[in-house]
């Protein structure tokens, strides 16, 4: 099921990003992510959308999508228990309804992610190298009609 997440849910959003951050980002310590938690979590209370989708028992997030500035996907997270099933696609498209445009912002190393989003039909608008990653930051983004 996808609903919207409630605050009481943030705890559980940050250990799905922290997983899903740690083991797609091999560069980059899991101290670096744990620096961002605050981060993360402001993000999460300021957005303008989050979804999550429950597994068996309607109750556990098990992934969740963010948008921030109505269009901008902020965090996609899957558990590894689901992933592969096609809730990262489910996710996306409950979140893109209504809009003509996603975009998004993935690390250069994130392959799955990349491949997975080229899938999705967004392609890369721009590149540029952030020195606090230590590489590419890749601009992706997906046009459509409205459904």
């Amino acid at each position: 099921m996808i609903r919207k997440a409630e605050l009481k849910e943030l705890d559980r959003l940050e250990q799905l990003w922290l997983h899903a951050t740690a083991n797609s980002h091999p560069s980059l310590s899991r101290q670096f992510w744990l620096d961002h938690v605050a981060q993360f979590r402001r993000d999460c209370r300021q957005a303008s959308l989050c979804l999550v989708f429950t597994g068996r028992h309607n109750a556990v997030a098990e992934a969740f999508i963010t948008l921030l500035d109505r269009d901008r996907i902020a965090y996609l997270c899957v558990s590894p228990i689901f992933s592969g099933c096609g809730i990262g696609a489910s996710l996306l498209s409950a979140a893109g309804k209504g809009r003509l445009q996603l975009q998004t912002e993935v690390l250069r190393e994130n392959l799955r992610t990349r491949y997975f989003l080229q899938k999705q039909g967004f392609v890369e608008t721009e590149r540029r190298y952030i020195a606090e990653y230590g590489q590419h930051l890749i601009q992706m983004r997906f046009d459509r009609t409205l459904d």
